[in-house]
């Protein structure tokens, strides 16, 4: 018990020497380690504990000179990198939104945008400096929290062609409330991959009842990449192949029988590879961006015409869902070419930050917001390109909404947050297996699913 006292209060000397607190746990389980090795070294040369115990400290050094050290070290790690990004990319939206003055109606969204955009900021810093781990320690609170909100947030919100608009960009964050389910869940082998499922039934009913189809599938397919992230780096010690089967099987009867049971959705699948079959009806907005981007040039304003009729007039909301078609046909390829390219970018080096993150969790929460923002970009270009399988939700950051804006911003300030504690989370251990067994099993002619298989 003496020696014990004697290494603790080694390890509160050295910890009150640092003053970022959240690093003090990591710091003293290194130290204490190192003591106790260097102490059985001793011990197994033959000196007694104490003496034993004693010496290592001693090794170890002054406790106030090695905590000042541990104190340059241990720093919130701010990736100032990922913020000049954000902020170029802000900057590029507003610098559009200036270019878009043509129209008395957006001229005065610009200083609303502006106000938006100051809001999101400030958002970003609070996400920031709060702590991603509860993600991780409280995912069942805050999915069920996020459940409350979504269905108020259906309730009180305003109806945009029968889509509750809310409840359309609030299922951007589900996503990373799914990364905490998926991590309180990955201990449970394949009854965890069916209970990490069945936590995606409800937002999923409140999707498809008040919100837009792309807000589905979008985040559908960010939880099914996440499931899938789980499973290949093993994180369920699960046998691979069977959990991959377990979940895509039903996923692609599923996404086939929700196309082909509505006449609608099949129909807008058509359209959207050959929107000329119907160019006057369920086409006509595929039809036009196509022909659009189709008279661009390099740099320069396009040569499509519409009569004597403005391009506005063949895309409407052209500060929201066109943007890019609206800017290939005004300014040319270029302005494309640039405007992807500082986004691409901004995923590509956040994906490599994220590929650092050594901790389950900080792996899933970063992984999570990276999907979420780059599913959207993806979608949004191929619409404006004329792919529109499924309709733009938003080019983050970029064109015209104020909620969509908040709540991406909120999401890089989770990133942001990952990235500066990430390194120091250490996830719980999973327990050890004698090895994996089977997911199906025959037993005296019967067919047994366990489960608790590992």
């Amino acid at each position: 018990m003496q020696q014990s006292n004697k290494v603790s209060e080694y390890l509160s000397t050295v910890c009150e020497q640092i003053r970022w607190k959240k690093a003090h746990f990591v710091i003293s389980k290194e130290i204490e380690d190192h003591i106790i090795d260097q102490k059985n070294a001793f011990i197994t040369n033959g000196l007694d504990e104490e003496t034993a115990t004693d010496k290592a400290i001693k090794e170890m050094g002054d406790p106030v000179l090695v905590g000042s050290e541990l104190d340059h070290t241990y720093r919130p790690k701010v990736e100032w990198s990922i913020i000049v990004m954000t902020g170029i990319i802000l900057l590029l939206g507003i610098a559009i939104r200036i270019f878009l003055t043509y129209d008395s109606d957006i001229q005065l969204m610009l200083p609303k945008s502006i106000i938006i955009t100051i809001i999101g900021i400030g958002c970003m810093a609070f996400v920031y400096f709060l702590d991603f781990t509860t993600i991780g320690k409280y995912p069942k609170v805050i999915y069920f929290s996020f459940i409350t909100i979504a269905i108020g947030a259906t309730v009180v919100s305003p109806l945009y062609n029968g889509i509750s608009f809310y409840t359309h960009f609030l299922l951007l964050l589900f996503p990373t409330v799914f990364a905490g389910i998926i991590y309180s869940m990955r201990t449970k082998g394949y009854l965890g991959i069916i209970l990490s499922g069945a936590f995606m039934v409800i937002p999923l009913l409140i999707g498809v009842m008040s919100s837009h189809f792309s807000s589905v599938v979008l985040f559908s397919l960010a939880c099914l990449i996440l499931l899938t992230l789980a499973i290949v780096k093993g994180w369920f010690n699960v046998k691979k192949l069977s959990a991959i089967l377990l979940i895509y099987v039903p996923t692609i009867i599923t996404s086939f029988a929700i196309v082909f049971s509505s006449p609608y959705r099949l129909r807008r699948l058509i359209n959207s590879v050959a929107p000329s079959l119907d160019p006057r009806g369920a086409g006509w907005i595929g039809t036009m961006t196509r022909k659009i981007i189709a008279s661009a040039k390099f740099i320069g304003q396009g040569d499509f015409e519409l009569g004597e009729l403005p391009i506005t007039s063949a895309l409407p909301c052209i500060d929201t869902d066109f943007l890019l078609t609206y800017l290939i046909h005004e300014l040319g390829w270029i302005s494309f070419i640039v405007i992807m390219a500082v986004l691409t970018v901004f995923i590509i080096w956040s994906f490599i930050l994220c590929s650092r993150q050594k901790s389950v969790l900080g792996r899933l929460v970063s992984t999570s917001v990276l999907i979420t923002f780059t599913m959207q970009v993806v979608i949004y270009a191929a619409s404006n390109l004329g792919i529109q399988i499924l309709s733009q939700l938003t080019l983050p950051l970029i064109s015209y909404g104020g909620i969509a804006t908040t709540i991406n911003m909120i999401q890089i300030g989770i990133l942001l947050s990952v990235f500066k504690s990430g390194y120091l989370v250490s996830d719980k251990t999973l327990e050890p297996t004698s090895g994996k067994t089977n997911l199906f099993e025959i037993s005296d002619g019967k067919i047994i699913i366990n489960l608790n298989a590992k």
